[in-house]
Order: structure tokens, then C-alpha cells, then sequence
């Protein structure tokens, strides 16, 4: 049976507007995620100068309680992401921010980071259920306590193909592990990592391609 590689994502944090300019370095991933929560203040970087990216970008602005580095205004946030709603730019918003603040979420990604407790898989579910129909994908993301791998172990059957996985805080390999037991999404990092144990995107892409020329090798 052959391995579906999950889309590779190249996470980058964006500080100022100049860090702009990386993504015409990053080759090959699938994605580029633009960190916003790095940034001082967000609300200066001028939505235009996305448009020409939006092809290939995804727009996350990260709240503190799940990992993310500033916090933003909740009002001026929503206001931001239907912007990009509107514009056709793919964005990662919480499924916890969307219980308070009505976004349009369709086509979309809906994160969870569990980063303080481990969650029950009845919670996972819930929300699985709730958006996996309507979203691009569902990310699930799970700190490294005990007993997380039979939980994430325990979804990766429930029938959804638009779901991501994702360990925190342990071992890279684990990501890649879950990853090709059927994650859509798996993410790397450009010049520093954004979530503990990731690798680099580029080792991401030489991993799936040797994978790749295995099986080929394998069938012919």
C-alpha cells in the first residue's frame, strides 16, 4: 500500500514586514504558514502585500492560551481574518476563538492545541464533528502528556481524511510518525521552530522524498 504524503507546511514567524521577503526563499512546501502573533503589532502589515502570496500562504495569528508568542485585540483579530476571508487567503483560527467570535471558517483550518492538560477523546471529537466537514482541515495538536499517543492513535480512523495530528514537546519523529499514519498536514519550521519538535522543512522534504523513491523502487 502506498504512504499519502501529507502536505508539507513551512512555518515562518513574522516579526516585521521585511520578514515578507523570506517566502521567495522557501522551495517545494506545500504551504507557508506566516506567524502574525511574532509580530508587535499586526495591524500594520498591509493586507495587500499578502494578495500576491495567497496561492500558497496560510495566515495564523496564535493566541497566548494555545501557544502563541503576543497577544492581539479579539475584535481587531476578527475583523483581520474576514478580511482575509474576503480576499481568499487561507487562515489557522482556534476552535475555542470561533465559540466567541463569529469568523467564516469554511475552507479553512481549525486548530486545538491541547498545551495544558490532556484532552478526553469525546472533546476531540466534539470538535472534529462540529467542523471536519466544512474546513480545509482539522488540526489537533497535543502536548506530550501521558497516555497522548493512544489518544492520537485512537482518531486516525474515525473517517475524516482532512485531519492533522500533531505531537508538542517530544520527539520529531513522532510527528512524522503520525503524519504518515494518515495527517493531511505536517509542519516544519524556515529559521526557528514555532512548536517544539519540529524539524525543518527542508529535512521534511528530503524525508518524504526518500520515502518516496522507496516504494517506487519497491513496485517496479
Amino acid at each position: 500500500m502506498r504512504i499519502r504524503r501529507p502536505l508539507i507546511v513551512a512555518s515562518l514567524p513574522i516579526r516585521t514586514t521585511a520578514d515578507l521577503d523570506l517566502i521567495n526563499d522557501v522551495k517545494e512546501a506545500d504551504f507557508i504558514e506566516l506567524r502574525l502573533d511574532y509580530m508587535e503589532n499586526p495591524a500594520s502589515l498591509d493586507l495587500e502585500k499578502l494578495i500576491k502570496y495567497r496561492s500558497k500562504i496560510i495566515v495564523t495569528i496564535r493566541e497566548v492560551s494555545e501557544g502563541g508568542v503576543r497577544a492581539v485585540d479579539a475584535l481587531w483579530k476578527s475583523m483581520y481574518l474576514k478580511k482575509l476571508y474576503d480576499l481568499g487567503i487561507m487562515y489557522d483560527v482556534e476552535a475555542s476563538y470561533l465559540q466567541r467570535h463569529q469568523v467564516p471558517y469554511e475552507g479553512m483550518i481549525v486548530s486545538v492545541h491541547y498545551i495544558n492538560s490532556l484532552p478526553s477523546r469525546e472533546e476531540i471529537i466534539e470538535t472534529i464533528t462540529r467542523y471536519a466537514d466544512k474546513v480545509y482541515s482539522v488540526k489537533i495538536a497535543v502536548k506530550a502528556f501521558k497516555g497522548y499517543r493512544t489518544l492520537l492513535s485512537s482518531l486516525l480512523d474515525i473517517g475524516y481524511e482532512n485531519l492533522t495530528f500533531m505531537p508538542i514537546a517530544t520527539d520529531p519523529i513522532e510527528r512524522l510518525a503520525f503524519s504518515l499514519l494518515g495527517s493531511k498536514l505536517i509542519y516544519g519550521y524556515v529559521s526557528e521552530p514555532t512548536a517544539p519538535g519540529q524539524l525543518h522543512y527542508r529535512d521534511l522534504i528530503r524525508i518524504f522524498n526518500c520515502i518516496s523513491t522507496a516504494e517506487d523502487l519497491s513496485t517496479g
